[in-house]
């Protein structure tokens, strides 16, 4: 399993230890970010950058 894979499978475990109304925020909020990048390839690379950025940040 690749290091992505296995910190995306993490991350969905935290996920589903949460509360049901913030699970329902993360699955909100996700839509909306997939959304974004499908709008466009330039939004696409742009929510890439995002989501390395904040990860170097966490």
């Amino acid at each position: 399993m690749s290091t992505v894979s296995a910190e995306y499978y993490q991350i969905k475990g935290m996920v589903s230890d949460m509360p049901a109304d913030e699970q329902a925020e993360v699955a909100r909020v996700e839509a909306l970010v997939v959304e974004l990048a499908k709008s466009s390839k330039p939004a696409c690379l742009g929510v890439i950058l995002a989501s390395i950025k904040i990860s170097l940040e966490v």
